[in-house]
């Protein structure tokens, strides 16, 4: 199963910091993932949430998200932002969403930047946003309220009492307008609409035989005629190669549910996965045959041939399977949840209603507590991976499930090295042959226990879900150091199954005291079925272990009658008492039942598990406005506070809701901080204002009580050398980190208006460090000449505690930016965003409003000499599209505080660039996995560290890139980027990059590419065999033309700017020369310009232009040829204009 991958900013605080349930993870994908994140490292992408606003955020080299700025929907320029961050995971919440989401109403991954951004769910490719919405049972069966403009009805579901919208992102801010909180009679505050029970975002799930089928016991059921013969088995996955060999006369109906036009499978998963449960070895004579080989396959393409797929297509697929198959297979996985969520909810509904058993892959993170949905409903019979060994395979997700600590996985199967069919057309990892590859994960295992309940389901047809679900845990291999958690009842033993006529079952077998204190006992009830046609008598016996494989405590369980005869046909029951005395405060047990018959037969009884939670003491906190009214619950229309307890050593973190001033929260003893934002509701004069606080590391070893009291909170002011500057964007935040060299624990930001927001002063962090920010973004008066106003770009840090936050600075602590920005074509219009990174906390900011061009002003901002970067977009007209070249990225910023320097944005000549490395990523680098990845910037202006930002795929431009190896080409792609598989050799590559755009905005570099020729051999490994990827020796040729802000010369003879620039972090090497041709008519005839050198990587080009009337543009081509023999040759039409 291939899930999405995600990763986020080095911090802990979770998305769980605004809520009191337990919030979604990441996909976790059944098998590894093959693909990045949608948009590109080094990337800038705007996401638009459901309400409207719409974020700028970096995607950094490593596939960190940053969120830059924000533009709020409209009408919503008085509502404040909460950034919260951790691990995987950056989220901003508007503060009229934070109640709603906390309550539940709301799905965590609508606010989940670096979710939305890794699932595809950007602006660049996703004009819609994906919703499921589910309605209160009190709609009688009815359609959830739908706003009648700007969303589209995809798919009922019946399933979940829900439906697949899609919300036009430039219109749905309405949606929340008609959706969000609404103050009705008898609702809560934080409630949605009427008749709206939940919104979630549709989000993206991914794809997660010989000796795998031999380690189960397939051999044995097949020689005793069950090969699943009769039984009908749905898998829904990427889809099927129907040509395969293996699949003769065994493909049933099929249907495609991702709005393709078949079938047919172009990623593969779904052909291996088929081939696991139902192939019949025909391609290999038989060694590769699956579990149940006289089984029919019902095939649902629920992903597309990249693995991926929408939840909505999934739970489409379910409802169609559930009623066609008694068996449905899911190897794949969405995020990690505590079961309430849709894919799970529609497995236990569709269960009840149709009796099928869905059997859905664990998921693969590796991790306790990452089970993901579907595998957490109640009803599916979830699957983890072993070895080949039986050993459990380090990637299988374990339990518990979040919440009620119900046991999950159920059973474990083969899931590592698994060989089975191969997709025409399709690689796989390992390839065995043309017809098969093998692959591992979740994913893997899953079909294993699918086509075991196939060979049941032949033996006794009359079974329905749960019967089949009992009778293959109830025969199970417990694996001796593995926990319930870990492989549920134990790995799969199909032979058993087909053989034993005993099942048991129970309920709740997941039993967690929340009380640390607990002493009384709780029973569980656990009944055997006997399908014999003899009674039969069994000797019931528990056993219980740690999660070190130890013996548990004594008198943790016991099982009453020791034995129990089950007759004919019929059932009898045993109870297994937990009690909680005999387990110490904050700890966790696995029990097992066994039952063995007369000769042998062992029963393999229910997996329990025990959770005793930890110590827990009260912190009560009281809270007032800045009125001196008692903290309320907020409202949709002022906002709600946002304060929580997050755990130093763990970073969970506990939210806190108020109600007339008052909130509790019941905590595991330890050292937290308590922080967060109090809303004073505004009246008919005054706006809403937001006060963040941090009382940090309070030690709760006891009941504690804290008041908090806005009225303590400073106004933000920052002070600057213009009296008439107007500040139009203003955050504040904070990282705390309990070691210096460590990331943060805690970590806040709050995004709101100038004069709405305060700081109340605390104390000073005593054992860890704490820094605090505050970024101003202010215009000073009107400039003389037509300039722009001056712009203040201010980020002032301090450390140890939140302080008084009123700065002034004078001229000599700012660097002034005497900043140029040029046009490519008329009516056009540009903004900028700036991230300083000269610390962990670069803070948000507003949107900058557009500003036409050509433009000039001065920006002053403070410096420490350490990378600052900014971002320049274009639009047409003010307010207008957002059209390419959509972003160009500078590095370090050259100024000094008190200092005076020049920086000009989309000047010409616009051509390839090659951006700096950052996190071990080169713009083009050869992997020690045997790859080149080539991610050129093909349109950067002519600034020194100025680079053109990736062109989102929606463009109607078309790039090329094509790699060859000694004069044969490996391989090409139409995408602005790319990986090409090598051989682990030396050798000669020749990369071609071509990039042509017909744009109305712009007629210039129309059509730009660059060739390089260079020797590259194989890349070691980096520490522990990781990969590692090294900058290709590649050089640029960059030239700046003495051009007007139109980027327009005179017909007059004139010098270029040539500088060679060779690939940051690659080795390093001189230019051994340099030639450059010119043309007048756009590239039908060319001819040699002087080049001059005064010996340094800079170059003078002597251009003398045609007379009037002779061309309107000049082109260029240029080679350069490098001293250890590498060349680059480029070319670029339409570089300039030439004045008429």
């Amino acid at each position: 199963m291939r899930g999405i991958r995600r990763t986020g900013p080095p911090t802990a605080v979770v998305l769980a910091a605004l809520l009191t349930g337990t919030a979604a993870a990441p996909p976790a994908g059944a098998a590894p993932p093959h693909t990045a994140a949608a948009a590109g490292a080094g990337s800038v992408v705007k996401v638009t949430l459901i309400t409207g606003d719409e974020v700028t955020a970096r995607v950094g080299a490593d596939g960190t998200v940053s969120v830059v700025a924000v533009l709020p929907g409209p009408g919503r320029e008085d509502i404040a932002f909460t950034q919260q961050g951790g691990g995987d995971s950056l989220s901003l919440v508007p503060q009229d969403a934070v109640a709603p989401l906390r309550a539940g109403y709301l799905d965590p991954r609508l606010f989940d930047i670096t979710g939305l951004v890794a699932q595809g769910y950007d602006d660049a490719h996703s004009p819609r946003l994906p919703l499921i919405v589910t309605y209160d049972k009190a709609a009688g069966g009815k359609a959830a309220p739908r706003p009648s403009a700007g969303v589209t009805s995809v798919r009922t579901l019946a399933s979940m009492r829900g439906a697949a919208l899609r919300a036009d992102k430039k219109r749905v801010s309405q949606v929340w307008k008609q959706w969000g909180p609404a103050v009705s009679k008898g609702r809560p505050a934080a409630a949605l609409a009427p008749g709206v029970a939940k919104v979630w975002l549709d989000g993206k799930v991914g794809v997660s035989l010989d000796r795998s089928t031999a380690q189960v016991g397939a051999p044995q059921s097949w020689k005793s005629g069950w090969t699943g013969k009769g039984v009908k088995v749905a898998v829904l996955d990427t889809g099927i190669d129907s040509t395969h060999p293996d699949f003769s006369g065994s493909i049933g109906e099929s249907a495609d549910f991702t709005q393709g036009s078949g079938v047919s499978d172009g990623d593969g998963h779904g052909t291996h996965v088929a081939s696991t449960i139902a192939g019949d070895g025909a391609a290999s004579d038989g060694r590769y045959r699956g579990m149940a080989p006289d089984a029919e396959l019902l095939v649902g393409k629920v992903l597309d041939d990249n693995g991926g797929g929408q939840e909505s297509w999934v739970l489409q697929g379910m409802e169609w399977a559930a009623a066609r198959a008694p068996i449905v297979n899911l190897s794949l996985s969405g995020a990690v949840t505590d079961g309430t969520d849709p894919l799970s909810q529609a497995v236990d509904n569709l269960s009840a209603s149709h009796g099928t058993l869905f059997v859905v892959a664990a998921g693969n993170l590796g991790r306790p507590g990452t089970v993901s949905a579907p595998g957490t409903a109640d009803a599916a019979l979830t699957v983890g991976a072993v070895e080949r060994d039986d050993t459990l395979a380090g990637l299988s997700s374990q339990g518990p499930r979040p919440g009620d600590h119900a046991v999950k996985p159920d059973l474990t199967a083969p899931g590592i090295g698994v060989v089975a069919a191969r997709a025409a057309g399709t690689d796989g990892d390992n390839p065995v042959s043309g017809h098969y590859t093998a692959l591992s994960g979740t994913s893997m295992a899953t079909p294993h226990v699918a086509g075991a309940a196939a060979l049941l389901a032949q033996a006794h047809p009359d079974w329905k879900g749960p019967q089949l679900k009992a009778a293959l845990t109830s025969s199970a291999k417990p694996i001796a150091g593995q926990g319930a958690y870990e492989q549920g009842a134990g790995r799969l033993d199909v032979a058993r199954a087909t053989a034993q006529s005993v099942f048991a079952t129970a309920e709740d077998t997941g039993v967690y005291f929340a009380d640390p204190k607990a002493t009384e006992p709780v029973a569980r009830t656990v009944t055997y079925h006997n399908t014999g046609s003899a009674e039969v008598s069994l000797a019931v016996a528990s056993d219980t272990t740690g999660p070190d494989g130890e013996p548990g405590p004594k008198g943790l369980f016991a099982v009453s009658p020791t034995v129990v005869t089950v007759p004919s046909g019929g059932t009898a029951q045993a109870t297994v008492t937990i009690d909680p005395g005999a387990a110490a405060s904050g700890t966790s047990f696995s029990g097992r039942l066994t039952a063995t018959a007369e000769g042998g037969t062992v029963v393999t009884g229910p997996a329990f598990a025990v959770t005793k939670e930890a110590v827990r003491r009260q912190v009560t906190v009281e809270a007032v406005d800045r009125n001196g009214a008692p903290l309320g619950p907020g409202s949709r229309e002022q906002g709600f506070s946002s304060v929580r307890l997050t755990n130093l050593a763990d970073g969970r973190t506990f939210g806190l809701t108020f109600n007339d001033g008052k909130a509790a929260a019941s905590v595991p003893e330890g050292r937290y901080n308590l922080g967060g934002t109090l809303v004073t509701p505004g009246t008919d004069t005054t706006a809403p204002t937001s006060a963040m606080f941090l009382q940090p590391e309070l030690d709760v070893r006891q009941d504690i009580g804290r008041t908090v009291d806005a009225r303590q909170g400073k106004p933000v002011t920052v002070a600057v050398p213009d009296p008439g500057a107007k500040p139009y964007s203003l955050s504040v935040g904070y990282c705390y980190r309990p070691d210096e060299d460590e990331p943060c624990t805690d970590q806040s930001a709050l995004l709101g208006r100038p004069g709405r927001l305060y700081v109340v002063p605390g104390e000073r962090a005593s054992a860890g460090a704490l820094d605090f920010y505050v970024r101003s973004i202010q215009n000073g008066t009107q400039a003389s000449n037509g300039r722009l106003p001056d712009r203040y770009d201010l980020l002032l840090l301090t450390t140890g505690s939140l302080p008084d936050p009123a700065f002034r600075l004078a001229r000599e602590d700012l660097a002034a930016v005497r900043t140029h920005y040029y046009a490519q074509g008329p009516g056009t219009a540009g903004s900028t965003s700036s991230w300083p990174t000269e610390s962990g906390l670069g803070g948000m900011s507003i949107v900058e409003p557009d500003f036409a061009l050509p433009a000039a002003r001065t920006e002053y901002m403070t410096v420490r000499g350490q990378l600052r970067e900014t971002y320049f977009s274009q639009h047409v007209g003010a307010g207008g599209e957002y059209l390419p070249l959509p972003v160009t990225q500078t590095g370090t910023v050259s100024c000094t505080a008190g200092g005076t320097c020049v920086d000009r944005w989309n000047a010409a000549v616009i051509g390839p660039g090659l951006a700096p490395v950052k996190n071990d990523a080169p713009s083009i680098g050869r992997a020690s996995d045997g790859t080149i990845s080539a991610e050129p910037q093909l349109f950067s202006d002519a600034a020194p560290r100025h680079y053109g930002g990736p062109m989102p795929d929606w463009l109607q431009d078309t790039v090329h890139l094509t790699l060859a190896k000694d004069g044969q080409q490996l391989g090409s792609s139409e995408s602005p980027r790319a990986t090409f598989a090598v051989p682990q050799d030396t050798a000669t590559y020749r990369l071609t990059a071509r990039a042509t755009r017909r744009e109305p905005w712009t007629p210039l570099s129309t059509t730009v590419e660059a060739a390089w020729t260079f020797r590259s051999a194989a890349v070691a490994p980096g520490d522990d065999g990781a990969v590692r990827t090294d900058a290709l020796p590649l050089d640029v040729v960059r030239f700046f033309a003495p051009v007007d802000t139109t980027n327009q010369t005179a017909r007059t003879e004139h010098t270029l700017t040539a500088r060679v620039e060779r690939q940051a972090g690659a080795e390093a090497s001189t230019t051994k020369s340099l030639t450059v041709q010119v043309s007048f008519d756009d590239g039908a005839t060319w001819q040699d310009a002087p080049v001059s050198s005064d010996g340094t990587a800079s170059h003078r080009v002597t251009i003398t232009p045609p007379p009037a009337g002779s061309g309107s543009f000049v082109s260029l081509k240029a080679t350069a040829l490098s001293t250890d023999g590498g060349t680059v040759e480029q070319t670029i039409l339409h570089a300039y204009h030439l004045a008429p």
